[in-house]
């Protein structure tokens, strides 16, 4: 009888460890969640950074392409001006995403402190 009691005390003992240790790996889980959001956020705008360098990379061949084609280079065509405005668009863009990027590294400089 006497190593029946000594289980159920042992028993208590260690609920309350499991319990513990389960609040422990259920709070190191959350911010293990949150870290992985954050990353997946910052990597999300590096792949549009790079989808609009990209973009930017095609319209500079196409103005290429047109200037070559133009018979006046010294004056722009339409279609040049139609280019130079898209690429300014994207790099607006571009700056946009880099602010976005550089200010998520911050925050996350910022809660560490």
């Amino acid at each position: 009888m006497k190593s029946h009691i000594d289980f159920k005390k042992e028993w208590e003992k260690t609920k309350k460890k499991l319990i513990e240790f389960s609040k422990e790996a259920s709070e190191i889980a959350k911010k293990g969640e949150k870290e992985i959001a954050k990353i997946t956020q910052q990597s999300k705008l590096h792949l549009d950074s790079t989808a609009i360098n990209l973009k930017k990379e095609k319209l500079y061949y196409q103005i290429g392409k047109e200037y070559v084609k133009s018979r006046n280079p010294a004056k722009p065509t339409a279609k040049l001006q139609n280019f130079v405005e898209d690429v300014k668009k994207l790099e607006r863009e571009q700056k946009s995403l880099k602010r976005k990027i550089k200010d998520g590294t911050g925050k996350n400089a910022q809660k560490k402190v």
